[in-house]
C-alpha cells in the first residue's frame, strides 16, 4: 500500500469483498475463543481486541494445561492468520488464500488438536462455504481506520474515567465499540460500524430520552432511530480530513454531554 499519513482516517473505498472476508474470519476466531474461554460479563468472551498488527483473541489457556496459552491473530500488516503459543510455536495461513469460513475453521480446529487443544467449537456461528476475496490494500486501510478509532476511543475512555469498558471488536456485528456508565443506571455505547460504503461512528445512550433529538449535534452528525437510538457521524466526515480525529472526538464528547443525566 502506498505510504499514507497515519494521523488521518484513510479512504476505505470499495472494500466490500475484503470487509466480508474479515467479518467471516473474525467469527471463526470468536467461536474458537468462546470454546476455550470461561463466560465473561457482557459476552466479552466472544470479542476480539485490536493489537499492533491487527485483531487478536488475546492469550487463551490450553484446557488440559492452563500454564500454556495460544492466541489466534489476524495480522493485517503482513496478511497472515497467525496461530501462536506461549511455548514459541508459530503457524501461519495466508489471508489471501481465499479459504471459506468453514475451511478456515476446520483447519484451525485441526491444528489446535495437534497441539493438544480440543473442545467443542460452535461451527454454526460461522459456517459458510463461500470462497473469500482479500485485497491487501483494503485490509491495510481498514486496519489504519481501526487503529485511529481505537486511539480516539482510548482518549475518550481516559476522560470518562476508570469505569469504562475496554474497546472490543464484536465479530457478530463487526463493530469496534466500548461502553461507559452514564449516571446510576444508564450506559453510553460508542462505536465504529462498518457496513461497506456506509461506515459510521455512533454514540448510543441507554435509556434514550426522546428529547435528545431536539438537541443540535456537531456538523454532519445526526440523530438515528431506525433499529437503534443514538447519534451517528458518517465516516466520510473524518476520512482524509486533517482534523478528522478532532471531529470524531468532538462528536463523541458532544453526545456524552447531551446525554448526561
Amino acid at each position: 500500500m502506498a505510504r499514507e499519513d497515519k494521523t488521518l482516517f484513510p479512504t476505505l473505498g470499495e472494500w466490500r469483498g475484503t470487509r466480508d472476508t474479515l467479518h467471516a474470519y473474525c467469527k471463526v476466531l470468536s467461536a474458537i475463543r468462546a470454546a476455550f474461554t470461561p463466560e465473561q460479563p457482557h459476552h466479552a468472551h466472544l470479542s476480539l481486541r485490536v493489537y499492533t498488527s491487527g485483531l487478536t483473541t488475546t492469550p487463551i489457556s490450553f484446557p488440559e494445561d492452563p500454564a500454556q496459552t495460544f492466541a489466534l491473530s489476524l495480522d493485517l500488516r503482513n496478511h497472515y492468520l497467525i496461530l501462536s503459543t506461549s511455548g514459541g510455536q508459530v503457524q501461519q495461513i495466508r489471508l489471501s488464500e481465499g479459504l471459506s469460513a468453514s475451511q478456515l475453521g476446520d483447519e484451525l480446529v485441526a491444528r489446535l488438536a495437534e497441539l493438544g487443544v480440543q473442545g467443542k467449537v460452535n461451527k454454526k456461528s460461522y459456517q459458510s462455504d463461500a470462497r473469500r476475496e482479500y485485497a491487501l490494500d483494503d485490509a491495510e486501510r481498514f486496519f489504519a481506520a481501526l487503529m485511529r478509532s481505537q486511539q480516539i476511543f482510548d482518549q475518550l475512555r481516559k476522560q470518562l474515567g476508570a469505569d469504562c469498558g475496554v474497546v472490543q471488536m464484536w465479530p457478530r456485528q463487526f463493530d469496534l465499540a466500548f461502553a461507559a456508565p452514564n449516571g446510576e443506571d444508564g450506559t453510553l455505547t460508542f462505536g465504529f460500524a462498518t457496513p461497506p460504503g456506509n461506515e459510521y461512528f455512533y454514540a448510543s445512550p441507554q435509556p434514550f430520552a426522546a428529547t435528545l433529538t431536539q438537541q443540535a449535534l456537531p456538523a454532519e452528525a445526526r440523530w438515528h432511530s431506525e433499529g437503534w437510538h443514538g447519534a451517528l457521524l458518517p465516516y466520510t466526515a473524518v476520512e482524509g480530513k486533517p482534523d478528522g480525529a478532532e471531529r470524531l472526538l468532538a462528536f463523541l464528547q458532544a453526545v456524552t454531554a447531551l446525554a448526561a443525566p
